[in-house]
């Protein structure tokens, strides 16, 4: 698939120099590496993984990538030892001569290559910095990766019931947060800086909460599976208190995920649903983004999930065209500086003709005592 896409560009090769931390390099390898490697794909067929020697028989085993090769089977050692070049120019010449036996000619390089390999390049061939195209291919997941994100989508209604029974005793949002995210690992799973936001500072939608929890607070939960590398989001607001306003922000909030859960649907622009979610809460009075307004809806309507918390595609202005296989959030909310923040989300996976939501749980939650 990605040799297509070199294809169309007229192009020779892609190359990535990076270490499974970043999601894109990842994704084109499934091979889980924390030190950088260097892999190149091209249109003559060509898919090489270069990594150390001591990497390289769990590269051959574990990496979906067709040929591996060593630092060692490629020289680099020799040019430590006997040209006494320093790591990096022995690095660089070790990668120019590799691109040049395969008679490289252009290549294309993600904007986060690094710039001393970058500079290095320069002189031996014509390059092109694109958008890493594994951005966009990760947007569509395969029937795998769905399952992989339901269930972490399982995990989060979970977290979510875990605090509900610990806000009846506890109400100090960093003990609860702490609770909670070692509840969440010890299913399998890391949950890091999660948002119990209370008060008017719950106004600042990613102010992740600290101190006295009362009145209502935002609870927002977005766990990765530790084997899988996969995501989930998800957030409830939960009313403590009669609070009217903060209960008619709630209604409305719920009222515009649920009209754009009834919009998404395989072709639907990402723009077309953000903009039901404002018809929805400017229809209610409260002021939107699209009016350039500085607080009520103050965001985008949602983002993809994947091996990022926050991938393609994007649920806003200019948002791309949704297909079936993307996962996506639906999070509407609502923001007042006087009054404090609101924010309902679920994460749903798009077909055809509609989406289905993978984090299922009712809409209006007021704590039970």
């Amino acid at each position: 698939m990605i040799q297509e896409k070199l294809i169309e560009r007229e192009a020779q090769f892609f190359i990535m120099y990076s270490s499974s931390n970043d999601p894109n390099f990842y994704y084109a390898t499934r091979f889980r590496i924390p030190e950088k490697a260097f892999y190149m794909v091209g249109d003559d067929g060509t898919e090489l993984l270069v990594v150390s020697e001591m990497e390289k028989k769990r590269a051959q085993k574990e990496s979906k990538v067709r040929e591996i090769a060593s630092l060692s089977d490629l020289g680099f050692y020799e040019k430590l030892r006997n040209e006494k070049k320093g790591v990096k120019e022995a690095m660089a010449e070790t990668f120019i001569e590799l691109l040049k036996t395969h008679h490289a000619r252009k290549i294309l390089i993600p904007e986060e290559f690094p710039s001393f390999l970058y500079q290095a390049l320069m002189p031996h061939f014509d390059i092109e910095i694109i958008e890493n195209p594994y951005s966009s291919m990760r947007a569509v997941k395969n029937s795998k990766e769905i399952e992989r994100i339901r269930e972490v989508s399982g995990i989060n209604i979970k977290a979510f019931n875990h605090f509900l029974k610990l806000l009846k005793k506890e109400r100090d949002a960093d003990r609860l947060r702490e609770n909670v995210e070692a509840y969440v690992f010890s299913l399998g799973y890391v949950a890091e800086n999660t948002i119990i936001a209370s008060g008017t500072r719950s106004s600042d939608p990613h102010y992740l909460g600290h101190g006295k929890v009362e009145q209502h607070v935002i609870f927002d939960i977005f766990p990765k599976c530790r084997k899988t590398g996969y995501h989930s989001d998800f957030t409830r607001t939960v009313v403590i208190d009669e609070d009217e306003e903060i209960e008619d922000m709630i209604s409305a909030c719920i009222e515009a995920k649920n009209k754009a859960l009834k919009t998404i649907r395989d072709g639907v622009g990402g723009d077309e649903v953000h903009n039901t979610v404002c018809d929805v809460l400017e229809s209610f009075g409260y002021s939107t983004l699209r009016q350039n307004s500085k607080e009520g809806f103050i965001h985008s309507t949602g983002h993809g999930v994947g091996l990022e918390v926050h991938e393609k595609p994007r649920l806003h202005e200019g948002g791309e065209v949704l297909k079936s296989g993307m996962v996506v959030t639906v999070e509407p909310g609502l923001y007042y500086p006087d009054k404090g923040g609101v924010r309902i989300e679920d994460t749903v996976v798009l077909k055809k003709h509609e989406c289905e939501v993978l984090t299922k749980y009712k809409d209006y939650v007021r704590l039970e005592t």
